[in-house]
């Protein structure tokens, strides 16, 4: 769905891990478990079950890009707009999708709205002046650039999302019929995007309900500016719910400006006042578990165990110093190839090929690396140029 994972004075957007872009799609053959939670019931059986769904989201659900032939298309000239670089949720897909375009040997050119909304339409007007073939959006949702984005298709230009949701989504406008041109494809049984981020979410609560015996007490953070965040959250409280044990005793609601203005902390710090029982926390992002979570916990971080949020870096980093619990994470780098192999196929007259993208829940005892970034068992880059025939 989204963070900073190197430097935390950064200001962060959304994503998921979500890294699970409105452009997924949804549906069991890329998911561990189910947004129905595990079952119900007494709750007697619900650590069992749980820790089945988990066993499963440790071992990740990655598969090989669709090796189909589809031949890069010549010419075309893309833009990719990016809700902001200086947060890593969103460099670190747009710079892979700019990758993905240049290997591919089209000419890309790279917008910043630099975390300000007031800048979403106005760079996506200067991609329709500059004639492009294709606009990429990188967590902007369809509903806040819905007037340039008619502008766009008018003009026959391509859209593809990251991070992002149409404007039919429920949540986010609710409209007949979407603007988008082509979604990244997660699996061939992966058709609805609410469900997936959902099943996302429902992972990250089925590893505390095994994890506490199902008597987790669960703050959980929230950033509503973010419809792939609502579908996130959704999943995981229906799993929590329907546990017959664990709970949510409380969402706490946080925005990118609380980032920016110091208030994180404080507000972190006044929940937990509030919820002394509680002895788990939910994080939406990883630049709010870095700056806010783990800063708010401080020298009390092994009181409470916390789920991270796309696990980042610096989100690795907290679970490596034993601050945070862990994070389900989705390759933000492979998501921004696939969108470009998502634009190719579009241009092709082709339905998006299945990208294979996944994700795997990491803590100090499954799939840590030693240092650094969480890299995925699939060579991507050379799978899709193999599928491009270049390079």
């Amino acid at each position: 769905m989204i963070v900073v994972a190197r430097n935390t004075r950064r200001v962060a957007v959304v994503v998921v891990a979500l890294l699970i872009a409105a452009s997924c799609s949804s549906g069991s053959s890329t998911s561990t478990g189910n947004t129905s939670g595990t079952g119900g019931g007494s709750g007697s059986d619900q650590p069992a079950k749980a820790q089945t769904a988990t066993d499963l989201a440790f071992k990740g659900t990655n598969r090989p890009v669709d090796p189909t032939p589809r031949a890069a298309v010549k010419g075309k000239h893309i833009v990719v707009i990016s809700a902001g670089q200086a947060a890593s949720s969103s460099s670190v897909p747009s710079n892979g999708a700019v990758a993905a375009a240049e290997a591919i040997g089209w000419q890309v050119d790279l917008y910043d709205a630099k975390l300000d909304p007031s800048n979403y339409a106005p760079l996506v007007r200067q991609a329709i002046a500059a004639n492009a073939d294709g606009i990429v959006l990188d967590a902007i949702d369809c509903s806040a650039v819905k007037q340039p984005l008619q502008e766009a298709k008018a003009k026959n230009i391509a859209i593809v999302a990251i991070y992002a949701f149409d404007c039919n989504d429920s949540h986010a406008g609710g409209d007949p019929t979407g603007l988008y041109s082509a979604n990244i494809n997660y699996g061939a049984k992966a058709t609805d995007p609410d469900a997936f981020a959902g099943v996302y979410g429902a992972d990250q609560a089925n590893y505390i309900i095994a994890d506490s015996d199902n008597k987790a007490k669960v703050i959980a953070i929230q950033d509503p500016e973010f419809t792939v965040l609502y579908w996130t959250l959704d999943g995981f409280s229906k799993t929590i719910q329907d546990s017959g044990g664990s709970q949510i005793v409380d969402t706490l609601d946080v925005t990118v400006a609380d980032l920016g203005n110091g208030q994180i902390v404080p507000k972190i710090q006044a929940e937990l006042l509030k919820h002394p029982e509680a002895n788990w926390i939910k994080s939406p992002y990883t630049y709010v578990t870095t700056i806010g979570v783990a800063q708010a916990l401080g020298a009390n971080a092994n009181k409470l165990k916390v789920m991270g949020g796309e696990g980042f870096a610096d989100e690795l980093d907290l679970i490596r110093s034993g601050k945070i619990t862990a994070a389900n994470i989705i390759s933000s780098e492979w998501v921004g190839w696939a969108s470009i192999d998502t634009m190719n196929s579009f241009f092709l007259g082709q339905p998006p090929a299945d990208s294979g993208i996944g994700w795997t829940m990491v803590d100090a005892t499954h799939n840590l690396p030693a240092s650094g970034e969480f890299v995925p068992p699939v060579d991507f880059h050379a799978e899709y140029k193999a599928a491009w025939g270049v390079g």
